[in-house]
């Protein structure tokens, strides 16, 4: 007896490369600001102080660093004073920390919306990076006006502030991308991560000038935490009115470059499954 039974096979999707989809998460750049502009919204939302804390935060550091640790570093020779020194990197931390910690936790913060529309899995990421560069703005607003009462230099240079911006949040993203993936299947990572970025404050020159290594391992501390090289020109720039040192400056864009690869890359693999854990 003959049979017709014919065999089926469903194949899923083919999975496409990272140009393409880097490419339609600028389609959808306009959902970006939309979650941006969300959160923001949500995170000031009956707060008293409101956008005051983004101004409260690095002054309370500094104010604390100045007090303890500032009789410890010697940034005088440096060419700027320990508060507009520890100011001008604590500045750009906080939107660092707060960029990889809200965008690390930004896929399990809209689960309900990853498991019933559609859009790219890395728009709550990029939203949250995208709403911490409010408080950057307003932090380096902050800067702007105490900054040359604490004894910074104001020079040309400030205007390449955005451009380290820029840098910066690249940065963020490239960190908080494979973390938002990780943390959809591995909550440990949603209570290691505060602690990890306090680590990571202590590993990098906010509390402590770039020049209190020795000059011959700055290059691979830029690789191995490539915050230093960018944190690093922000002092020059804002503190000390130099130009960035380019040479650590371009060794934290490669190290960035391939974290980004590298975790858009894990990020892109975990992604169809994330509707069903999540």
């Amino acid at each position: 007896m003959s049979s017709n039974i014919r065999e089926l096979v469903i194949e899923g999707a083919p999975a496409r490369d990272l140009g393409a989809s880097v490419r339609e998460i600028w389609v959808f750049r306009d959902t970006i600001r939309a979650f941006a502009e969300r959160d923001v919204r949500v995170k000031y939302t009956q707060a008293v102080l409101g956008i005051a804390w983004a101004v409260i935060q690095p002054l309370t550091f500094m104010a604390i660093f100045t007090l303890t640790l500032g009789r410890l570093a010697d940034v005088e020779g440096d060419g700027t004073t320990y508060a507009a020194f520890t100011l001008s990197a604590l500045v750009p931390w906080t939107f660092l920390s707060n960029g990889v910690s809200f965008g690390a936790n930004g896929i399990l913060a809209d689960a309900a919306m990853v498991r019933r529309v559609y859009f790219p899995r890395e728009v709550p990421v990029l939203g949250a990076v995208g709403s911490a560069s409010v408080d950057f703005a307003i932090g380096l607003a902050l800067f702007f006006v105490i900054g040359p009462l604490v004894g910074a230099h104001v020079t040309a240079w400030w205007l390449a502030a955005p451009v380290l911006y820029l840098l910066l949040a690249f940065l963020a993203v490239a960190v908080a991308t494979p973390l938002a993936a990780m943390n959809v299947y591995y909550r440990d990572f949603r209570f290691a991560l505060p602690f990890g970025i306090q680590l990571w404050l202590f590993a990098s020159p906010v509390a402590y000038p770039m020049s209190t290594i020795d000059e011959r391992w700055q290059p691979l501390y830029a690789a191995l935490n490539p915050a230093a090289g960018i944190l690093d020109g922000f002092s020059n720039v804002l503190a000390r009115g130099w130009a960035p040192d380019m040479m650590l400056l371009g060794i934290s864009v490669a190290s960035t470059s391939v974290i980004a690869v590298a975790g858009y890359y894990l990020f892109k693999r975990l992604e169809p499954s994330f509707a069903d854990v999540i």
